[in-house]
């Protein structure tokens, strides 16, 4: 599968983890990632990350979801373009735990509603990145690891979270923007992984920040392989979140590095594992990781100035 750009980006249809591979998806099909409830409903218990127990979905609902959302409503509805934001408030944990669960439903419209309200009290979209839509796709990965949750429950959970992210994508990266020359990135999973929504999630600042991305969810290491060898990229940006992926992506970097068209190639690594663990980015024959987004293209940018390259500065 050949790499995307950001100019194809808007022609195409978008993936969405489903079935353990990828199962394509119209931007309408993606208001409602599962129209027709062919993955059933999300019944099961809810074991939230900070009570430590199982709760029904319903009562979680009922007790965390919908006093927030129905908040949210009176918050847009009372919110005018000529009223200043007021300061934000970084979201809860509680708020966290609650857009988990609501994403779970699989309503983006819903979903939507709660960001809309963080910002409208001026929560910048960076952070409702990082705030909400990262810990909430961390919360999915973790259930999912100890066996909390279903694959099904999941699955319906990271559509909802990939429908909002591209719902957000004009907002806070457009195609379009200009890009600053010297910066490009090739982002891919590590092979053998199946999740995505991180890599989408640090793309989006990449190209917000004024990098050109390509992106590979393909599994396919000759592919990048032959990308690297073909087109000259400033770096590569791999995510892992499974430790049966070490070895190999260990041995695909260093064979990225023999064929790569830049002999100076920066390698990024980061996921779930890499936070767990920071010194596999030595094993894995990495240059750098970072913990989020925003620190990725910190740690880009250093990168590229190692390699003579970036001569105009950090992105303002």
């Amino acid at each position: 599968m050949k790499p995307t750009t950001d100019e194809e980006r808007q022609a195409q249809a978008e993936y969405v983890e489903a079935d353990g591979a990828f199962t394509l998806y119209s931007r309408v099909d993606m208001a409602d990632p599962d129209p027709d409830r062919r993955d059933g409903p999300a019944e099961a218990l809810w074991h939230g990350h900070s009570h430590g127990c199982a709760l029904p979905l319903k009562r979680v609902i009922e007790t965390e979801v919908i006093p927030r959302l129905v908040l949210a409503q009176r918050a847009l509805g009372t919110t005018t373009q000529e009223a200043p934001a007021p300061h934000f408030a970084a979201p809860t944990e509680g708020d966290v735990e609650a857009f988990t669960a609501l994403a779970r439903l699989g309503n983006t419209e819903n979903v939507l509603t709660f960001i809309d309200a963080f910002c409208a009290r001026g929560l910048p979209l960076s952070q409702v990145y990082l705030g909400l839509l990262a810990p909430a796709a961390r919360i999915l990965g973790v259930a999912w690891e100890k066996d909390t949750a279903d694959f099904t429950e999941v699955t319906i959970g990271l559509r909802c979270l990939h429908a909002a992210c591209h719902a957000l994508e004009p907002r806070f990266a457009p195609l379009g923007m200009g890009n600053r020359p010297g910066r490009s990135i090739l982002l891919a999973p590590a092979p053998g992984e199946q999740h995505g929504f991180g890599l989408l999630m640090v793309e989006q600042f990449f190209r917000r920040a004024g990098w050109e991305t390509w992106t590979d969810g393909s599994d396919d290491g000759d592919a990048l392989i032959a990308m690297v060898a073909e087109k000259h990229f400033g770096l590569i940006g791999f995510s892992i979140s499974g430790e049966t992926h070490i070895e190999s992506l260990a041995e695909l970097i260093r064979d990225i590095r023999r064929a790569s068209r830049n002999a100076d190639i920066g390698i990024l690594v980061g996921g779930a594992l890499i936070l767990k663990e920071p010194l596999l980015v030595k094993r894995l024959g990495a240059d750098a990781t970072a913990r989020d987004a925003e620190e990725a293209i910190l740690q880009a940018e250093a990168l590229l100035a190692l390699q003579g390259r970036g001569s105009e500065g950090l992105p303002s």
